[in-house]
């Protein structure tokens, strides 16, 4: 069968089964066996029906994805109840016949998006799709493949690099005999490719386009991958911080210039004061004084919020760049669900590593724990369950402002803006850069000159410039940005680390510990900074503390294992 015929069934399949996003409502589409891509690209809503269905087919990708870069790393551990896969995974002892090594899934979804690319050229080409709905479509495609090539290069290493539509099943079951690319040549090739797309605004898509719809009370617009997220990662990875720099500050002031304050002063900005709907989502209190006991722990207020909110409100909004909802009336059912659980298999669960962490922390109040670890997961008689992938049916949720910022800070770090890596983490950039004294609060007059040292000291044209100036006549678009440990309420670290550039890198990675764990960043972190500080015990080290604190005899081996960076990758196994 022509591969073409197979991969438009499947994506029939993608759209009729993406649950959430109840896609058949989009298009009707035939469901005859017979289905070739001549019938399946006749329009633009035959289009939009071919990328929901890749994006239906993606999400089917979170739960390999999660447990790859959480478990493989320090934050996630297993229970008593894992199967052998999942507990080979967490301790490194994986062989090729792990189920959770497997990279079949990834190449589906890759096959998938080649032809679907090959289709689009043919659109335009015949003019079945206008140039500017080709461009979108397209760039929103490639990028999502873009993504999935990078991970697979960071879980394998050296990975095949395919492009061409493959026209055969034969072809595909023979992807072994494909040459494999290494990592390094694999980021160069992504950053020519993705630089190249014509069409790289911060949304995947604007205002009005046919895909951006509300489906069953979820949203659309944030479903989409991030071209500019992913070129700042991919620079990141490369070493070359000021392009990371200024694709990860395109989307840090996305809404900088609207004319709504709402989304001017609290979208991606990281805020805990202004608009109450936006504080929702700082870690609050109901109680003066931070009393531990009235900690706001809800799925409808506070920092947990982020992760339970609709994906229709505003502040879910300002937060998220990259998330794919499940919607608990329809499947598939979110596959974290069962894994979390301790009412259903049980298998995932906090380590002892990250709640050491998270207790290590002090507030600004004096409670002597971090409160993001009480909105991170539930105690209870049955176990620890993550209720941060599990909160109203759970969302896949890829890239979100925290993070942004984290990777922003690191690349500024490293581009030697240490004092601004530093602001973003901790207190945010008003409170670090102002220079004076403010009696009155927030409003209160200042001199010119006082005023202007809440700009950071950067040309307007810089990725490095933030205007948090704020008084009664001013507002700059950064006035309200407070830091990640700022939102969280929790003590800033040392200022010394604002000249510290690798200390304050460590100090970048642990946040990321605290505010992102199980989101699926850590095990990407812990090889980014050990590859290039060049420094193998970067990463073995958290392993071996992980396994060390959950009783594995075979923690001492399995660092000894990991001070060899070739170890580092899974097995590449096309069965």
């Amino acid at each position: 069968m022509n591969i073409n015929k197979k991969i438009a069934s499947l994506l029939l399949l993608g759209i009729l089964s993406a649950g959430s996003w109840s896609c058949k409502k989009m298009l009707d589409v035939p469901t005859e066996d017979k289905l070739d891509s001549v019938n399946a690209f006749k329009t633009v809503s035959d289009a939009d029906a071919a990328v929901i269905g890749i994006y239906g087919q993606f999400l089917g990708l979170e739960k390999l994805y999660i447990l790859q870069n959480e478990l493989r790393g320090d934050l996630m551990d297993v229970t008593s109840k894992s199967s052998t896969d999942l507990q080979e995974l967490s301790s490194h002892t994986e062989t090729k016949n792990n189920q959770y090594v497997d990279p079949r899934p990834y190449y589906q979804v890759i096959v998938n998006c080649n032809d679907v690319l090959k289709n689009f050229k043919m659109m335009v080409d015949d003019r079945r799709m206008s140039v500017d709905d080709y461009n979108k479509r397209y760039s929103d495609i490639a990028t999502l493949r873009s993504w999935i090539y990078l991970h697979l290069g960071i879980q394998y290493g050296s990975i095949p690099y395919i492009t061409d539509a493959i026209e055969t099943v034969d072809d595909l079951k023979n992807l072994s005999n494909y040459p494999k690319t290494p990592f390094d040549q694999l980021l160069d090739k992504l950053i020519a490719f993705n630089e190249s797309l014509p069409y790289k605004e911060a949304y995947a898509y604007p205002a009005g386009t046919s895909l951006l719809v509300t489906i069953d009370a979820n949203s659309t617009q944030k479903l989409f991958a991030s071209k500019a997220f992913l070129l700042g990662d991919l620079y990141l990875w490369k070493g070359n911080y000021i392009k990371a720099a200024e694709n990860y500050a395109k989307l840090m002031n996305a809404e900088n210039n609207n004319g709504n304050d709402n989304f001017r002063f609290n979208f991606y900005k990281i805020n805990n004061s202004g608009d109450p709907a936006y504080a929702n989502l700082a870690i609050l209190f109901s109680r003066s004084g931070q009393d531990p006991t009235s900690l706001i722990n809800s799925v409808d207020a506070g920092w947990r919020a982020i992760f339970g909110l609709p994906t229709t409100s505003s502040a879910w909004s300002s937060e998220w760049f990259w998330a794919m909802p499940y919607n608990t009336a329809f499947k598939p059912v979110n596959p974290m669900i069962d894994l979390c659980s301790p009412l259903k298999s049980y298998q995932i669960k906090p380590s002892q590593a990250v709640k050491d962490l998270w207790n290590s922390q002090i507030t600004y109040g004096g409670v002597p724990f971090d409160p993001r670890s009480k909105l991170s997961f539930n105690t209870s008689a049955m176990g620890d369950e993550i209720t941060k992938l599990t909160d109203n049916g759970g969302k896949w949720g890829i890239y979100r402002a925290p993070l942004l910022h984290l990777r922003f800070s690191e690349a500024a770090n490293r581009d030697g803006q240490t004092k601004l890596g530093w602001a973003l983490l901790n207190t945010g950039i008003r409170n670090t850069y102002y220079v004076g004294t403010i009696t009155a609060g927030a409003q209160a007059p200042v001199s010119v000159a006082e005023l202007n040292t809440m700009i950071t000291p950067y040309p307007q044209t810089s990725p490095y410039y933030f205007d948090a100036r704020k008084n009664n006549d001013v507002s700059g678009t950064w006035y309200r940005n407070c830091g990640i440990r700022g939102r969280a309420v929790v003590n800033a670290i040392d200022v010394s680390y604002q000249t510290d550039m690798v200390g304050l890198e460590g100090k970048l990675i642990d946040e990321a510990a605290l505010e992102l764990a199980f989101e699926g960043n850590r095990w990407p972190d812990l090889v980014r900074i050990a590859r290039r500080q060049n420094n193998p015990a970067f990463l073995a080290d958290r392993i071996y503390q992980k396994l060390l604190k959950a009783g594995n005899p075979n923690a001492s081996l399995t660092r000894q294992k990991l001070m060899d960076p070739a170890n580092w990758y899974l097995p590449f196994d096309w069965k």
